[in-house]
């Protein structure tokens, strides 16, 4: 990789920065908001999932 490569990859990496930390208050508020909405949905989904086997396996046990 060429030095004149490098200063581009550098100089592309501080424009995002940059940007990233103009985002706006709301914007960097409903992100976390979604991840956490989308971890309880999966955790509900995994624990019904458990449950549904448990109770097939009581049923099969029997």
């Amino acid at each position: 990789m060429s030095v004149r490569d490098r200063r581009g990859v550098r100089s592309a990496a501080v424009q995002r920065r940059r940007s990233a930390s103009r985002m706006s208050p709301r914007a960097l508020y409903a992100r976390p908001m979604a991840l956490r909405q989308l971890y309880t949905d999966a955790g509900t989904i995994i624990r019904r999932g458990q449950h549904e086997a448990a109770i097939a396996h009581q049923q099969n046990s029997r």
